[in-house]
């Protein structure tokens, strides 16, 4: 394989690997935020949202655009239906994540300034996840 051939092949691969951005707080609880990397049809591939290893949640296209505009706007965002789901809660003193599982909170808190960076990567997140969806909206084959 000649070089240009590999820092080519190298250069594709990372556009299609999801890449996670990871914020780790000082209790070491850690967000990770990465795409799923699925094929899905028009408004189903989703973005995985993971606080510290233990729990996640895969949250639809749609539903992560309404998290990245509520971020920038300052504002909390929720989709918590019978205890399951997450809730970015925006506040003076920070960001809270948190994943619901059988109505039990696992949460992360990030500093007021990784507010913005949390939209842009769930921003990159949506991006990739965007491109594994199905763009005529009809069933995958």
């Amino acid at each position: 394989m000649t070089r240009s051939f590999r820092d080519a092949l190298g250069v594709v691969l990372a556009e299609i690997t999801p890449q996670p951005w990871d914020y780790t707080n000082a209790d070491g609880a850690t967000l990770t935020v990465v795409p799923a990397g699925f094929r899905a049809d028009k408004d189903a591939a989703e973005v995985v949202f993971r606080v510290s290893d233990d729990v996640e949640e895969w949250v639809r296209t749609p539903d992560v655009q309404r998290i990245i505009d509520a971020l920038h706007v300052g504002e909390s965002w929720a989709d918590t239906p019978y205890g399951w789901g997450i809730d970015v809660a925006v506040a003076d003193d920070g960001v809270t994540v948190a994943v619901y599982q059988g109505g039990k909170p696992t949460s992360v808190t990030l500093p007021p300034e990784q507010r913005l960076p949390l939209a842009s990567a769930a921003a990159r997140a949506l991006e990739v996840a965007r491109a594994w969806e199905d763009g005529d909206g009809g069933e995958l084959a």
